[in-house]
C-alpha cells in the first residue's frame, strides 16, 4: 500500500484529462491565475483610458486625467467624482486632509487621496491620484488638479497634511489660498517620550495661549531639546491652532485619511484600473450607509455634534453667569450675536462651548439655533441625498475609445521579497500583538490559563489517586 497521498498527481491528471504519457508533473502559474481573477495587471493600465469614458457617461461631472512618460509608460492619473465635488462645496466644512498609502500590487506605485470631513466627523472621500512615487513632481501634479477641479482657484480653505518635503513645497506655490497646517500626531511622532507626545498633541489642539506656553514649559523641563525641536518648526501656526486665525474646526489629526487608506487596503493589491473602481464601489457603499444613518437622529444636529453639546451643557452647570463676569479662576466673554467667546472654542469649533450654553440658557434661547449649519441634520441628508449610478461591467466598456498607447510603469526589484507593509517611524516602538489560545482560538490568553483546557496528569492523577492540583486552573485575566 503506497503512501498517503501518493496518487494525488494521478487524481488531477484524471480530472483534466491529461494522458500519462503527455505529462508527469502538473504545473500551475500562479501569475496566469491571479490575472485570470483579478485580470491583467499590465494590460490594466491600458484600460484606465476606456475606463474614464465609461466613469463619464455615468457622471458627466466626473474628472479624469492620465499622465504618460518617455516610451509611453504610465506615471499618473487622476480622478474625482461630480457628486464629491458639488457636496463639498455647499455642504462640507473647508478642511481638506491630504496623504499617500503605497500599492502592493505587482508594480510600483502611490495612491494621494484627498479626504474631507461630513458634520457627523465621517470620511468624505474627495478626490484621488495613482502616482510612482511621492515626489515633487506628483504632489504638484494632484495639487494642480485638486485645484482647478475640486477646490477651485479663490476657495479658501484648511489642508491639513503631514510634514512630507514635497507638500511643503507644493503648496504655496499651487494652492496659494490654501491655510497649510501640520498633523499633531506626526508631530509629536518625532518625539519617543509618552509625556512629551501628549503635551505636543495638546499644544496643537488648544486654543488657549496661556495653555499652550504652559504645556510648552512641560516638554522644556522634560526635554530642552525636543522644546528647541518643536520652536523651530515655524511659523506657530503651521500647528498650533492657538495661533491659526482660520478655522480648523478641531481637525487636527490626519487621522481621517489615515482611516480611509485602511479602508481601501484590499483595493491596492488589486490592478490599477480595478482599483479605482472599487475605490467607487467603496464610496457607494459608504453613501448608502451613510444616508441609513440620518434616519437615526433623534435631534436637529448629527449625532456628534449631539454628543458635543451634551458634553458642554454638562461642564455648563458649574458656571457662574454674570452679564460682565470676573471671575477668580478664568473668565470668559460670550457674544451671541456675534456667535463667539473668548474660549475661542465656540467661533472655531462652530458648536456652542460651556460658556455660551450657559449664556443661551440664561436667556432662554434654543441652543440648537447657534449651531452652524454644517453638522444640521437636514445638512447631513442632503450631503447623501444624490443617488450614484453603478458603471457596467469590464465587458460592457466601449473599446472603441482607447486611442493612446499606455503601458505599464518599469519595475523597479530590490533585494528580498517585496514589502506589504508600511514602515513604523522610530518612536512608534513594536506594534502590541494580543495572544491567542491554541486551544479554544480566543485572544486574551494562552492555552496553560485556558479554562477549556485540563492538563493530561492532571485528569490522570485525580481520576486513580485523587491527588494532584484542581483540575480548573486559576483564571487568568483576559
Amino acid at each position: 500500500m503506497g503512501k498517503k497521498g501518493s496518487n494525488k498527481g494521478k487524481q488531477v491528471m484524471n480530472v483534466f484529462q491529461i494522458p500519462d504519457d503527455k505529462l508527469s508533473t502538473v504545473t500551475v502559474n500562479t501569475d496566469i491565475v491571479a490575472d485570470n481573477i483579478r485580470g491583467s495587471y499590465s494590460y490594466s493600465y491600458q484600460l484606465l483610458e476606456t475606463y474614464s469614458h465609461e466613469l463619464m457617461s455615468v457622471d458627466p461631472d466626473a474628472v479624469t486625467d492620465i499622465l504618460t512618460g518617455p516610451g509611453d509608460r504610465f506615471e499618473c492619473f487622476f480622478w474625482t467624482y461630480g457628486i464629491s465635488v458639488r457636496v463639498y462645496k455647499k455642504n462640507l466644512r473647508p478642511v481638506v486632509i491630504v496623504d499617500g498609502t503605497f500599492l502592493k500590487g505587482r508594480y510600483p506605485g502611490t495612491i494621494l487621496s484627498a479626504i474631507a470631513v461630513d458634520g457627523n466627523n465621517h470620511v468624505f472621500p474627495l478626490a484621488f491620484a495613482v502616482v510612482m512615487k511621492e515626489k515633487n513632481d506628483s504632489w504638484d501634479w494632484f495639487f494642480t488638479k485638486l485645484r482647478d477641479h475640486v477646490v477651485g482657484v479663490d476657495h479658501q480653505f484648511i489642508l491639513l497634511s503631514d510634514r512630507h518635503k514635497s507638500i511643503i513645497q507644493g503648496v504655496p506655490k499651487i494652492l496659494p489660498n490654501a491655510v497649510h497646517m501640520y498633523c499633531s500626531y506626526h508631530m509629536s511622532g518625532k518625539f519617543g517620550h509618552k509625556k512629551i507626545k501628549f503635551l505636543v498633541q495638546e499644544s496643537a489642539k488648544t486654543l488657549n495661549q496661556q495653555e499652550f506656553w504652559g504645556n510648552m514649559l512641560g516638554i522644556w523641563v522634560l526635554s530642552s531639546k525636543a522644546h528647541e525641536k518643536l520652536m523651530d518648526v515655524r511659523p506657530l501656526e503651521k500647528w498650533a491652532s492657538v495661533f491659526q486665525e482660520k478655522s480648523r474646526y478641531g481637525i487636527v489629526t490626519t487621522n481621517h485619511v489615515e482611516s480611509w487608506n485602511k479602508m481601501i487596503i484590499g483595493e491596492r493589491m488589486m490592478p490599477v484600473t480595478t482599483i479605482v473602481s472599487m475605490i467607487r464601489d467603496n464610496v457607494i457603499r459608504h453613501y448608502r450607509d451613510y444616508r441609513n444613518d440620518s434616519l437615526k437622529f433623534n435631534s436637529p444636529v448629527t449625532t456628534w455634534c449631539q454628543e458635543q453639546i451634551v458634553h458642554n451643557a454638562a461642564v455648563a452647570r458649574k458656571c457662574t453667569l454674570e452679564r460682565a463676569s470676573a471671575g477668580l479662576k478664568r473668565s470668559c466673554v460670550v457674544d451671541l450675536n456675534k456667535r463667539t467667546c473668548t474660549c475661542k472654542w465656540f467661533q472655531t469649533i462652530g458648536i456652542p462651548c460651556e460658556h455660551a450654553i450657559a449664556a443661551i440658557k440664561e436667556v432662554g434661547f434654543d441652543p440648537y439655533k447657534f449651531v452652524e449649519v454644517y453638522y444640521l441634520k437636514e445638512t447631513y441628508i442632503e450631503t447623501y441625498r444624490e443617488e450614484w449610478t453603478p458603471t457596467r461591467g469590464k465587458k460592457e466598456w466601449p473599446t472603441d475609445r482607447q486611442r493612446r498607447r499606455i503601458l505599464p510603469p518599469l519595475k523597479t526589484s530590490k533585494a528580498g521579497s517585496p514589502k506589504t507593509a508600511r514602515k513604523r517611524g522610530k518612536a512608534e516602538g513594536v506594534p502590541v500583538q494580543s495572544r491567542r489560545c491554541s486551544m479554544c482560538r480566543v485572544r486574551g490568553h494562552t492555552k496553560s490559563t485556558c479554562l477549556e483546557c485540563v492538563d493530561d496528569y492532571q485528569l490522570f492523577s485525580h481520576t486513580l489517586f485523587g491527588e494532584g492540583p484542581p483540575l480548573s486552573p486559576v483564571p487568568a485575566t483576559i
